[in-house]
C-alpha cells in the first residue's frame, strides 16, 4: 500500500480523534516537519531593555513550546514554556512550537539586559559593508538591519563603518561609494539618528584613498591620507589607514597616544583606535593579520581598545577579543562572515568552505569604570553562502529571523585611572584562556539512508562555551583500513553561528571532488558494508574531547518504529477484520462495535498490513511509514463506531420471559423454532407466531457481528411491539392464544436461547461468526425509521429481513 494511500485514509473521510503517535526516537532530534505549526509569537522584541525582564511566548491550539536561554536551538527535551519566562541577564531566549511530530522554526530574541546606569558614550562599529549596489537584497536588508540597531542603541553618538565599503578590486570603481553613502544618509534619517556621528576607515576594497575622499562628506572622511583624529562624546578617537602604514603615521599616531597618556586630564580615558586590518597575535590568534608595526606603536598604551574587521570571521568565536598590552577587538562583517576554512554541508556532500552567510558587528557603551561591547547578530540564519551547485547566493529574503540575536555574552573591558591600572585589570589574555574541553552528552550519533546516501546525524558535544568543529574518522570494519572521507587534517564545521547554535547536525558522509563547492562527489561509503567511525569535538581555542567511537552499516534503514507502530496497532487492526467476520474466532466485546463503510475498511485493514511488510529504501521513508501506519490506525479506530446491545438483551429477556422460555442451547432453539411455528399456526395463534418469529430473528441478530445501532435498537422496538401485540390479544383471548408464562402450544419455541447467553457465545459450528454487513445496507433508513411508531417498525422489520 502508498504511504499517500494510508495518509488519505487517516486524514479523509473519517477523523483521526487524536490518535497520533509520539516520534520514533530515530527522529526525535531533526527529522521533522517546520512548516505544519508556526513559530511562537513572543511579547519582547529583541533589544535594550533595563534590569530583568519577562517575556512570553504563545503558539497555536494543540502545540507546547519548549525553550533555551543558552543561544541553542530547544529540543523537546529543553524546559517547557507554561507561563512567563524571567530573564535576569543578557541572553538569546528561543522557543520552539512542538506538536507529536512537526516543530516550527524557532523564534529567537536577543535580550540585552543593562542597568539603569547610562553610559558616558555609546557607538557601533561595523567592517566590511562592501555595497556596490542600489538595488536587490544586498540594498534592501539594510533597512533591516538598521532597525535592529535602534532597538539595541536608539541613539548612538557614532558609527564606524571601518573599511571595505564596496566591492573594488581593481582600483576602479570609485563611484561605486555613492552606494554605502545614500544608505547610511537614507537610513539615519529613517530612524532618527541625524545626530548620530560617522567616522569611516579605508580599506583594501575602496579603490584609492583620494577618490573614496571624494565621494564622502568630510565630517565622514577627512584629508587625503586615510588616517586622523576625532572624537566620540568626549574620548578621543583615531582612525588609522592600515593598507599604507608607514613611520609618518606611525609618527603622529604614536605622538598623540602618548601625550594623552602623559595628560593626568586624560591619561585615564579610553583610546578608541579603528583600523580595517587586524594586528598580528592578537584576535582570532592572528589570522589574517598584518602591520606589526602598528602593533609595536600601540604596545605603549594599554588603554587603547583597537577595532578591525577585514578578515570576516566572525565575532561569535571568543578569540574575537585579545589583551596583551592593549585591548584588540575583532567587529566581523556586515557583508558574509567567514570561519577558518571548515567542512560544511552543501546539499549531498561536505566541501571545504569558510564562508558563512552572517551579518555581525559590536556596539559599545563606556561608562566610568568599564567598557561594554556587545555583540549582534543581523543575519545568522541557516543556510549557505554558496548553492548546492556553487552559486553564490545568501541573505536574499530580509528580514531575517535571527536579526538582533546576540553573538556571544558582552566583554566588558575594565578601566583604570592610569594605563598601569588599567592592564592590570586585563581579563582576556593567553593566561585566562579556556581550556574546558567539549565532552558527549547521552544522546548518541547515528546514520540515517537518504535518497542521496548516508548521513550522519549528531547531537552536538557540549561545551562551556561551544563546540566549534569535529574531526571524523571513518575504518572500514572489514579491513582496518581508513578511508579516505575527509582528511586528516580537515574539520567539520558545527555551525556554531548560527542563531540558535543547532543541538543535531546533519553530517552528509560524502565528499565533493577536490573539496570544492559546486563539485560533483567523488568519494562515498560503500553501501551494504560496515564502518566504524570516530568522532572528536573541539571548542574553538582546540581543547578537544574524548573520542567517540561507533560503528555502522552503510545503507542500513532502521524498521523499529515500523515494528514499534505495528505492534500499536495490531489490536485495533485484529478487531476491525473480527467485526468484519475476516478473522475468527471474535471475542465478546467485538460485538460491541460496528463498522459502517465495510468496503473501505476491508480495504484499509488490508492495505495496513501490506505497510507492515514495507521494505523502505530510506530511513525518512522508514519513519513516514511508521507515521502512516499509526494514522492508519487511528483511522480504523475511528471506523469502529461503538453500539450498545443492552436494550435489545433486555427486550429479548423480557420476551422469553413472557413466553415461559428457559434457557438452552442454540441448536435446540433452532429446532423448537420450527416446530412451535408449525403448532401456532395450525392453531392459527397469529399473534403467538409474530412474537416468536420476532424473538428468533432478534436473537439470531443479538449474535451477528457488526450490526448498527439502528438495526439493534429497531430490532428491540419490533420485538417489543410484536410483545404488545401478543399480550393485547392474549388478553382479547383470541383463540389459540395462551395467558403470558402459561405452558401450551409453542412454549418450547423460537428464541429458546434466552438472555443468558451473551452476544457471540453460541455461535454454533460456523467458523467465522454472524457478520452483519447485509444488515448495515439499511442502516440509514433503519435510524430514521426508529423515530417513527408502530407499523412503520414493522416495515422497516420486512426491509431487514429480505
Amino acid at each position: 500500500m502508498s504511504i499517500g494511500r494510508i495518509a488519505g485514509i487517516a486524514l479523509a473521510g473519517v477523523a483521526l480523534l487524536g490518535a497520533q503517535a509520539a516520534l520514533p526516537p530515530s527522529t526525535a532530534a531533526a527529522a521533522v516537519t517546520q512548516s505544519e505549526v508556526a513559530a511562537p509569537a513572543a511579547s519582547l522584541e529583541s533589544g535594550r531593555y533595563v534590569g530583568p525582564q519577562t517575556i512570553t511566548f504563545t503558539a497555536q491550539p494543540g502545540a507546547e513550546i519548549r525553550y533555551t536561554l543558552d543561544g541553542t536551538h530547544p529540543t523537546r527535551q529543553s524546559p517547557l514554556a507554561s507561563g512567563p519566562i524571567s530573564v535576569e541577564r543578557t541572553a538569546n531566549v528561543t522557543a520552539v512550537a512542538f506538536t507529536d511530530r512537526s516543530e516550527s522554526l524557532p523564534t529567537i530574541r536577543g535580550i540585552l539586559v543593562k542597568t539603569a546606569e547610562e553610559p558616558l558614550s555609546q557607538f557601533a562599529v561595523m567592517s566590511d559593508i562592501h555595497l556596490s549596489t542600489g538595488t536587490g537584497p544586498a540594498w534592501d536588508k539594510w533597512a533591516g538591519y538598521f532597525d535592529t540597531l535602534k532597538r539595541i542603541m536608539p541613539s548612538p553618538d557614532a558609527i564606524i563603518s571601518n573599511g571595505d565599503q564596496i566591492n573594488d578590486n581593481n582600483f576602479n570603481t570609485a563611484s561605486d561609494h555613492q552606494y554605502p553613502r545614500t544608505m547610511l544618509e537614507q537610513n539615519l534619517a529613517r530612524t532618527g539618528m541625524t545626530d548620530t556621528k560617522v567616522m569611516m576607515s579605508f580599506g583594501n576594497h575602496d579603490d584609492r584613498v583620494y577618490r573614496m575622499a571624494e565621494q564622502y562628506p568630510d565630517a565622514w572622511f577627512p584629508g587625503e591620507t586615510g588616517y586622523y583624529e576625532s572624537e566620540i562624546n568626549g574620548f578621543p578617537a583615531f582612525v588609522v589607514n592600515t593598507e599604507a602604514w608607514n613611520s609618518t603615521q606611525a609618527s603622529w599616531l604614536y605622538g598623540r597616544l602618548d601625550a594623552i597618556s602623559k595628560d593626568p586630564a586624560t591619561q585615564g580615558q579610553p583610546i578608541f583606535v579603528f583600523g580595517h586590518r587586524p594586528i598580528p597575535a592578537t584576535v582570532w590568534d592572528g589570522a589574517q593579520a598584518s602591520n606589526s608595526g602598528l602593533k609595536q606603536n600601540l604596545s605603549a598604551f594599554p588603554q587603547v581598545v583597537y577595532f578591525s574587521g577585514h578578515s570576516h570571521l566572525n565575532i561569535t568565536d571568543e578569540r574575537s577579543i585579545h589583551q596583551q598590552d592593549f585591548t584588540s577587538v575583532n567587529e566581523g562583517s556586515m557583508s558574509y562572515g567567514e570561519n577558518d576554512g571548515k567542512f560544511q554541508a552543501f546539499g549531498a556532500g561536505l566541501a571545504r568552505d569558510a564562508t558563512i552567510p552572517t551579518a555581525q558587528s559590536v556596539v559599545v557603551d563606556v561608562y566610568a569604570d568599564r567598557i561594554e561591547i556587545d555583540r549582534i547578530n543581523y543575519a545568522a540564519d541557516p543556510g549557505r553562502t554558496y548553492t548546492d551547485e556553487g552559486v553564490w547566493s545568501f541573505q536574499e529574503k530580509p528580514p531575517f529571523n535571527s536579526s538582533g540575536s546576540l553573538a556571544g555574552p558582552t566583554w566588558t573591558v575594565a578601566r583604570g585611572a592610569t594605563p598601569a591600572e588599567t592592564k592590570a585589570k586585563f581579563a582576556y589574555t593567553q593566561a585566562n584562556r579556556n581550556a574546558v574541553a567539549p565532552s558527549w552528552g547521552e544522546a548518541q550519533p547515528t546514520v540515517r539512508q537518504t535518497e542521496t546516501g548516508p548521513v550522519l546525524r549528531l547531537p552536538q558535544a557540549g561545551d562551556d562555551q561551544f563546540t566549534s568543529e569535529y574531526t571524523l574518522v571513518v575504518k572500514d570494519a572489514q579491513t582496518g583500513a581508513t578511508t579516505t572521507l575527509v582528511p586528516a587534517n580537515g574539520r567539520i564545521y558545527s555551525d556554531y553561528v548560527v542563531a540558535p547554535k543547532p543541538a543535531v547536525l546533519d553530517i552528509p558522509l560524502a565528499v565533493r571532488a577536490g573539496d570544492r563547492v559546486g563539485q560533483p562527489i567523488d568519494r562515498a561509503l560503500e553501501l551494504g558494508r560496515s564502518y566504524e567511525a570516530t568522532l572528536t569535538a573541539y571548542d574553538s581555542y582546540g581543547n578537544k574531547s574524548a573520542p567517540h567511537t561507533f560503528t555502522f552499516t552503510a545503507g542500513d534503514v532502521d524498521r523499529s518504529a515500523i515494528d514499534e507502530a505495528e505492534t500499536a496497532a495490531t489490536p485495533v487492526l485484529d478487531r476491525v477484520e473480527r467485526v468484519l467476520g475476516l478473522q475468527s474466532p471474535a471475542e465478546p466485546e467485538d460485538f460491541g462495535y460496528a463498522v459502517a463503510d465495510v468496503a473501505a475498511a476491508t480495504a484499509a485493514a488490508a492495505e495496513l498490513r501490506e505497510l507492515f511488510e514495507a521494505k523502505p529504501a530510506t530511513q525518512d521513508a522508514a519513519d513516514s511509514t511508521a507515521w502512516a501506519a499509526t494514522d492508519a490506525a487511528g483511522a480504523l479506530d475511528a471506523m469502529l463506531t461503538p453500539v450498545n446491545r443492552a436494550d435489545l438483551a433486555a427486550a429479548i429477556t423480557e420476551a422469553r420471559t413472557a413466553l415461559g422460555l428457559p434457557a438452552s442451547a442454540e441448536s435446540e432453539a433452532r429446532d423448537a423454532a420450527a416446530e412451535t411455528a408449525g403448532a401456532a399456526e395450525k392453531a392459527g395463534a397469529a399473534a403467538e407466531k409474530a412474537l416468536r418469529a420476532e424473538l428468533g430473528e432478534a436473537e439470531e441478530l443479538q449474535q451477528t457481528l457488526n450490526v448498527a445501532q439502528g438495526a439493534i435498537d429497531a430490532a428491540a422496538a419490533e420485538l417489543r411491539e410484536a410483545l404488545r401485540v401478543w399480550r393485547n390479544a392474549a388478553e382479547e383471548g383470541e383463540p389459540g392464544t395462551t395467558e403470558p408464562g402459561a405452558s401450551g402450544p409453542g412454549a418450547s419455541g423460537p428464541g429458546t436461547e434466552g438472555s443468558t447467553t451473551a452476544p457471540g457465545k453460541g455461535s454454533g459450528n460456523d467458523p467465522l461468526a454472524n457478520t452483519g454487513a447485509t444488515v448495515f445496507a439499511g442502516v440509514g433508513a433503519l435510524a430514521v425509521v426508529a423515530l417513527g411508531a408502530g407499523g412503520a417498525l414493522l416495515a422497516a422489520r420486512r426491509l431487514r429481513r429480505d
